[in-house]
């Protein structure tokens, strides 16, 4: 049987703490700042795919049968992130509002093929869920803005409550210990 390090045990509390304050931290910059911290997020996100990227063609070029075809699209895709993120902020509302329509409209259609098989309640709720998707569909691909602010908004929920969760189950730790 392995034996337990009182001394990590005690300090192990300290990385999920800082962690989840952390997270609540970028969560409620997330709700306050929304479009700056979309901004920032895709910044950021370009410079670690453009990285990304000239490491694995660093890696690449050892081999020297391999084209790097995704590191340079990659770095290209980091670049515009990093140089326009306003734009591709838009861009991928616009794929999100194509996503939320297509799934509702596969979302009813399978609600109404499995309908004898399932029973009404689940044709009902099959075809709302379906119906409410392609509409939040339309909706952001007419509002782009105000969808970027929604998305931010409820990834941030998500975040400070993942957060919270993290700190929760740091104060435990502590507790357990101390």
């Amino acid at each position: 049987m392995a034996e337990i390090n009182i001394t990590n045990a005690k300090t192990s509390w300290i990385s999920p703490m800082i962690y989840g304050i952390l997270l609540i931290v970028v969560g409620i910059c997330m709700i306050v700042f929304k479009k700056e911290a979309l901004k920032w997020i895709l910044i950021v996100t370009g410079v670690m795919m453009v990285l990304g990227a000239l490491i694995n063609i660093a890696f690449m070029l050892k081999e020297e049968k391999v084209f790097p075809l995704l590191p340079i699209i990659s770095i290209v895709l980091g670049v515009l992130l990093i140089v326009l993120p306003n734009l591709m902020a838009d861009v991928l509302m616009v794929i999100l509002g194509v996503i939320l329509i297509l799934y509702g409209v596969l979302n009813t259609f399978g609600a109404i093929i499995n309908r004898s098989e399932d029973g009404i309640i689940v044709l009902i709720v099959g075809c709302a869920i379906g119906v409410l998707s392609v509409v939040a569909g339309v909706y952001t691909l007419f509002n782009l803005n105000s969808s970027a602010d929604i998305v931010m908004i409820v990834i941030g929920v998500l975040t400070v409550f993942i957060g919270a969760v993290q700190t929760f189950g740091a104060v435990k730790l502590y507790l357990r210990y101390h």
